[in-house]
């Protein structure tokens, strides 16, 4: 499985000019004060992903760009690149731009369409529609939705026939190996009692023998 290796922003939201964020690692835990700016990286993530304006908490793409939400804008564009590692190490860029009251989409600084761009994500497991890579604040669900979720991501629920299966042989396993200690048990007691038994014979013969 391949990974977020870095993110390179360039007048969007709270960078002005060109950022570089990462390098990220397999696992990466983003932590800081309110305010410091962990949204904005989901937001950029979200961009490059091709999420809709909607879920990036404004109205208006333009309103991305660095400066743009107390009117001042530093550009009429900003960008958001995300490097991505394959398995075999090769790295692929995948870049959107905002331009004008739109967006412009490269593979590899290769411009190509939004359909082209979806199904090049999609060929490496993300896919912004399905909601299989990102969650936001506002969609977190039930426990059991976010197992399902979690599920999804990690392509598990492929397991779950095989999971229930195993799981049904080990109760089995476990209600039998009880079923025979059980068993041993009783049998143990029951030689206990028969030898006390015969014990208690013996000394009855004893006595009147005596």
């Amino acid at each position: 499985m391949g990974y977020l290796k870095l993110l390179l922003v360039e007048n969007f939201k709270s960078w002005q000019g060109q950022q570089c964020i990462g390098p990220f690692k397999k696992f990466t835990c983003i932590i800081g004060p309110n305010g410091s700016g962990k949204s904005n990286i989901m937001d950029a993530l979200s961009f490059v992903m091709g999420e809709k304006t909607s879920n990036l908490r404004v109205k208006h793409i333009q309103e991305l760009i660095h400066g743009a939400h107390v009117g001042k804008p530093v550009s009429s564009s900003g960008r958001v690149t995300m490097v991505y590692v394959e398995e075999n190490g090769e790295e692929k860029r995948f870049s959107r731009i905002i331009r004008g009251s739109g967006s412009e989409f490269l593979i590899n600084d290769t411009t190509v369409n939004r359909s082209m761009y979806t199904k090049a994500l999609a060929e490496i497991g993300i896919i912004a529609r399905a909601k299989n890579c990102l969650v936001y604040q506002v969609n977190i669900c039930k426990p059991k939705e976010r197992t399902q979720l979690f599920e999804q991501i990690s392509t598990s629920g492929e397991l779950a026939t095989e999971y229930t299966e195993k799981k049904r042989d080990l109760q089995k396993a476990e209600e039998d190996a009880q079923f025979s200690y059980n068993k041993k048990k009783n049998v143990a007691a029951e030689c206990k009692c028969a030898k006390l038994e015969k014990e208690e014979v013996n000394s009855e013969k004893r006595t009147f023998g005596s």
